[in-house]
């Protein structure tokens, strides 16, 4: 569950109880939320989503640059094509 709003709407509800009571669960909001492999914070900012693919794009380029050498740059391109440009789309 996430409350969403602007930063000085959500700084008003932060001294009251925002969780949720559905049967005998308790729910506790959360600040950031992923839905449909978009992350989504409570102000509707896209910063944590962008944080997140880049580290994934950083992460896939560092294990290409260590297999390059031996796959070839067809390969390779076609490689950064499926892994990191889908991405970015």
């Amino acid at each position: 569950m996430i409350w969403f709003g602007s930063r000085s709407n959500l700084a008003k509800l932060q001294h009251i109880n925002l969780s949720l009571q559905v049967g005998t669960s308790n729910i506790q909001p959360s600040s950031i939320v992923r839905d449909l492999g978009v992350y989504m914070d409570s102000e509707l900012t896209i910063n944590e989503h962008v944080a997140k693919i880049a580290a994934a794009c950083f992460y896939h380029i560092r294990r290409l640059r260590q297999v390059r050498p031996r796959i070839g740059q067809e390969v390779t391109q076609q490689l950064v094509l499926a892994l990191i440009m889908s991405r970015l789309d």
